[in-house]
């Protein structure tokens, strides 16, 4: 007992500064989460001077919800890297890339893309706090990725009373990961009765449940076959992500399928109360370009850790 009190003392003594501080941006991110939460609930009780578009008490719930959830996944996280549990560095390195593709793919989309309906002056603004807004949290995401990829950091987590070394590689758990999350958002998709597009084709009412339900069933049973080393998941995610790759290819190049796509678009986006600013096109086509490299990356990581799922299989 006093070996291990005296261990547990030391590792303790030795948190690395850097661990220490991104605990608490953790912990403050957390806390921010659960004030939007709180806000974007409270908007509903709002009066507006025009009417919200369909549907918009489930779409915002659901999303307050999914603050919630990574709100509490922030705090826990935050507490395993206070311990210094080996856990809580995988945790936040695989939130930390996420974060850090979700904000690139903002900055990309909304700092590129014209546009229209504004004046220089709004225009110039709006890219300014867009900039800012995904900006920060990519700062944050990359510092992640560099601090918990240091030799001292990981130095401070492997402690003689540590969990064993996984043998799932991190690129495995981030797919998983995205996958799991994929596969909950979906569930969004239902509950909030957006329509489903694919191939340029837009499905409504129980066509698009069935499709979300669909695919969010498959991502989910992905994600989790994926962190459980599954060579059947191993197959299914690089065919799902083999799916994703020519769903975005063929919708970027084809140009009967994207016009089809932007026609489905307007029609989707003309009861909202305010017009979309941004040119619908250029979004489109980033978005799949995005969409594409990031399924072909999976792929390639997939195919590099085939012999993680080599008879390999954690329960």
């Amino acid at each position: 007992m006093t070996e291990i009190s005296e261990s547990i003392i030391v590792t303790r003594m030795s948190r690395p500064v850097g661990v220490t501080a991104s605990a608490v941006v953790a912990v403050l991110g957390s806390i921010l989460a659960l004030v939007f939460a709180a806000g974007a609930v409270a908007s509903l009780f709002i009066e507006t001077p025009q009417p919200r578009p369909p549907n918009t008490a489930s779409f915002v719930v659901m999303g307050a919800l999914m603050f919630v959830a990574f709100a509490c996944i922030g705090l826990w996280t935050s507490v395993g890297l206070f311990r210094l549990r080996p856990w809580a560095r995988t945790s936040i390195l695989v939130f930390a890339g996420l974060l850090a593709a979700g904000s690139l793919f903002g900055l990309l989309i909304f700092v590129s893309v014209p546009i229209y309906a504004v004046t220089p002056l709004t225009e110039n603004t709006l890219r300014l706090v867009i900039a800012w807004l995904f900006g920060v949290p990519l700062v944050i995401a990359v510092w992640w990725l560099i601090q918990f990829n240091t030799r001292s950091t990981k130095a401070a987590f492997a402690s003689s009373i540590s969990e064993a070394a996984s043998p799932r590689p991190l690129s495995v758990t981030i797919i998983a990961g995205t996958c799991i999350f994929g596969g909950v958002s979906c569930v969004l998709g239902i509950l909030s009765r957006i329509p489903a597009f694919l191939f340029g084709g837009t499905f409504n009412g129980w066509t698009a449940g069935v499709i979300y339900a669909l695919f969010g069933a498959l991502t989910l049973y992905i994600g989790k076959g994926l962190l459980e080393l599954r060579e059947e998941a191993w197959i299914l995610a690089i065919g799902w992500f083999g799916f994703s790759f020519v769903h975005a290819s063929l919708v970027t190049l084809v140009p009967p399928l994207r016009q089809r796509l932007l026609e489905s678009q307007r029609v989707f986006t003309q009861n909202q109360p305010a017009p979309v600013p941004f040119d619908q096109g250029r979004v489109i086509n980033v978005t799949f370009v995005i969409a594409g490299i990031v399924a072909a990356t999976a792929i390639w990581f997939l195919i590099r850790s085939r012999d993680a799922f080599a008879g390999t299989e954690i329960p």
